[in-house]
């Protein structure tokens, strides 16, 4: 079987200066950056409770081109510590549920 792999490094920070959240991506093999397109994502995680499964749904807003990525509870736990700032949530809020 083949099986190709890559490794990345990511780093992400709040710059104060800009109020922007800044990302910098590194090959761990080369240690080269990474260089990304310019794009728009959705994030949808969703948790379906009667078989504790995690199902994350992510859209490239300009083609429209869609993945699921599915695993246990522990994504969303791992969101949640690992990439949400302090005060952060993922719970749905009243627009989410509403529309509005």
């Amino acid at each position: 079987m083949d099986i190709e792999e890559i490794s990345v490094i990511i780093w992400c920070w709040h710059d104060l200066q800009t109020d922007a959240t800044q990302l910098r991506v590194l090959r761990v093999d080369t240690g080269e950056e990474v260089h990304l397109n310019e794009s728009s994502f959705l994030l949808r995680i969703s948790t379906d409770m009667d078989v504790s499964v995690t199902r994350c749904f992510i859209r490239h807003i300009a083609s429209g081109r869609e993945v699921y990525i599915q695993s246990s509870r522990k994504l969303q736990e791992f969101v949640k510590s690992c990439l949400l700032s302090a005060g952060g949530t993922t719970e749905p809020t009243d627009s989410d549920t509403t529309g509005v």
